[in-house]
Order: C-alpha cells, then structure tokens, then sequence
C-alpha cells in the first residue's frame, strides 16, 4: 500500500499503467519494425508486406467498433488480461508460419486483442476516474507511460531485429504482451472495476445510446478536428523534413523530442490542469490545446529553421499534452456506467477518422503549396484551420452542456 501511496495514484490505475508501459514497448517495438521484418526475415514480396501490413493496421483501429458493446457485459480487468493474452500469443506464433495467408490471420487475431486490452483499460481508468473525480489526471498517467513506451519500443524492436535471434522477433515482441497479463495477476486491482447492477448491453442498442448523446456527438467532432492536427507531427512533418528540408537526420530527435517532453511534462501539466482548469473552467483545456497547435504552426512557417522545428515540436507537444488526456476525461464523464467501453470504441473511431483525414489533407495541401513554391503557406494553412477550429469550439461552447447520469458540464 505504501507503494500506491508514494506513487500518488489508487491500485488499479498503478496496474494499468505498468501493463499500459509494458504491452506498449511491445507494440512500438513491432510497428517500429514490421515492414522490415515482413520483406527481409519472411521474404515477402513489398507488395504482400504492403498489404499485410495494411490488414494489420485496420484490424486493430477497426476492431474497436465490432468488440465495444460486447466487452460492456463483462469486467473490464479481465478483458484486459484476455486481450494482453491474445494479443501476445498471436505476435509470436507469427515467427513458426510462413504463409502470408497464416502471418496475416495472426495479425489480425493480434490486432484484435490489442482493441480489447486499450478499450478495457481506458474503460478501468474511467470507473476509477469517475469514483473520485481524478480521471483527467490518471489518463495523464497513462498517456506519459504509453510515450514513454514510444520512446524505447522502436530501439527495442531494432536491437531484436538486428541480433542474432531475429527469426524469434515477434516472439520476444509477444513476450511483452504475456509479461503485461502477468503482471495484472501480480498486482490486481484489488476491488471490482464493474458496477454491481448492470443491465445486458445489446451491439445495436449500445451504439444508438451513445451516439443519440447529443453532449458526446460534440466531443466526438473536436476529438476528430484535434486529432487531424496531431497527425502532421507523425505524417507530414517527417515527409517535408525527409524530402523538401533536406534535414531526415534531424528526424529522429525531433521525434524522441516530443516523446521526452510528454514523459517529463505530462503529469505536472495533468496536476495543473485538474486544479487550474476544472469545474466551470474545464472547457479552457481543449481552448488552449487549440491555440498552442495554431501558434506551433505559425511558428514553424515563420522561422522555417532547424532550430525552428524544436520550437514546435515543442509548442505541438504542450498542445498534444493538454488534448489527449482532456479527451480521455470528456468521454470518462460523458459515458454511462453500463456503456463505458461502447464510447471509448466510437471515439476510437473518430479518431481513426481524423488522423486519415489529416494524412490526406496533409500531402495534398503539401503538394499544392510545393507547386506554388510555397511551402510556409502548408504550415499558415494548418495554423489558420486550427485557428477557425478554436473559433468553433468557443461558438458551440457558450452554454452549458448537461450530461444527465453523470451531472457534468462541460463549458468555459
């Protein structure tokens, strides 16, 4: 118990956080590698090793929608011991086939299992949350480990795959999976993470619930607009830096940048906006999310330096510690008890949604603006939208919005 006490946070948020870390650096480890993997210690094809690796990405973004009403009938901590299981026996069964037909059945089981074990546990960290009013700070928690994962997973996936023992790559990337069900049986989470009545939740009728909540249709539209900006940092950015910069050896740093100040920021900027913008003032969080993506942007078109890339990294990275974690929260406290997991999979959804919009949009506007010779206009452009973004989210915000089972409001 001194452990939880010393670490700030209850039991179970502990247990999903060190499973959140651990299953994690196995997932960074795997897309880190996995085309590489695929054409050079499978011998697939480039085309197949497309493909299948296509398959894998939509079965674990797709597979939220198909497993979100079913996991609501049963405890949210056990399906995610099932999913880590899952998930982690699949990924390594992959080293023994050979088949593309095989390996691809086998990332599709494993993307699977992966939807279960992310859906289960935000839906843990709500019930927590929504006991004590701390969600927004522990899906700060988990936000931080998951970036703490993404900045060793890719380093680790490169050493396995690079070793002597490459043909067993996946097994160890599994490993990491089994480790975090077993880790769930070493720390439980020491009560139920479950209401005691609950009524059967049916596929269909869970979804009209949520999507008739006219509250959370809203943070669905802001969670997609958010998410289409958060995209170009991982999209965009590294394709203009690769082929129009000249600079692909500043990427890396770039990006280990944004992971390390979300390590190092994510929890006290998490404090800070749980006591600075709460109640009345929650809606200010995603107000200044907005604005710190339309000053990173301008930033970047106007300074259009080397320097002037950590600068908005580092600008981006504040706004994406304030959005994700203040979204996380908004579905925490929208969501009805019964139906927790049916709205963490449809704003899994949208936010699927957002970042392939932002990844379309992103190449095109740079194509077009490369054709004029105007490459700062891709990054004004992207400021310019956010800024209309923050213009809509203060429109559609000015009255309250009552949630009637929870009894927030969200509004500034």
């Amino acid at each position: 118990m001194n452990l939880f006490r010393n670490l700030k946070v209850p039991r179970p948020v502990f247990a999903i956080c060190l499973n959140t870390l651990v299953t994690h650096l196995g997932f960074y480890a795997m897309t880190a590698i996995l085309t590489v993997y695929l054409s050079q210690v499978k011998g697939l094809p480039l085309s197949v090793t497309a493909v299948v690796t296509m398959i894998f990405t939509v079965s674990y973004r797709s597979a939220r929608f198909l497993t979100g009403p079913l996991l609501d009938n049963m405890d949210p901590f056990k399906c995610m011991w099932f999913g880590c299981l899952l998930t982690g026996v699949s990924i390594a069964l992959v080293d023994f086939w050979q088949s593309p037909v095989l390996i691809t059945i086998q990332l599709i089981i494993a993307g699977i299992g992966y939807s279960v074990r992310g859906l289960s546990s935000k839906a843990s960290l709500s019930f927590v949350g929504s006991k004590d009013g701390n969600a927004l700070f522990y899906f700060a928690n988990s936000n931080m480990y998951t970036n703490g994962a993404a900045i060793a997973g890719p380093l680790i996936g490169s050493f396995l795959l690079t070793s002597s023992l490459k043909s067993f790559t996946l097994t160890f990337v599994g490993g990491f999976y089994v480790l975090g069900a077993i880790l769930l049986n070493i720390f439980p989470p020491g009560c139920s993470l479950q209401g005691r009545e609950r009524k059967p939740v049916s596929f269909w009728k869970g979804y009209q619930t949520v999507l008739l909540d006219k509250s959370f249709r809203k943070v669905l539209l802001f969670n997609m607009i958010g998410c289409f900006f958060f995209t170009q940092l991982f999209n965009s950015f590294p394709y203009l830096i690769g082929t129009y910069y000249n600079a692909p050896e500043r990427l890396g740093s770039l990006l280990m940048l944004n992971g390390i100040l979300v390590v190092a920021l994510q929890i006290p900027v998490g404090r800070w906006m749980n006591t600075a913008l709460s109640g009345q003032r929650e809606g200010y969080r995603l107000m200044l999310a907005f604005l710190l993506f339309s000053v990173s942007f301008s930033m970047n078109a106007i300074i259009g330096s080397i320097w002037g890339y950590y600068v908005f990294v580092a600008l981006f990275t504040l706004a994406e510690i304030l959005f994700i974690p203040t979204i996380d929260a908004y579905v925490s406290n929208a969501a009805h008890p019964d139906l927790r997991i049916t709205y963490f999979s449809v704003i899994g959804l949208s936010t699927a949604l957002g970042e392939g919009i932002g990844v379309y949009t992103g190449l095109q506007f740079i194509h077009m603006w490369s054709i004029y010779g105007k490459l700062s206009y891709f990054w004004l452009s992207l400021a310019l939208l956010s800024g209309l973004s923050l213009v809509l989210y203060v429109m559609l915000n000015r009255s309250p919005v009552h949630h009637k089972e929870e009894e927030k409001l969200w509004r500034y």
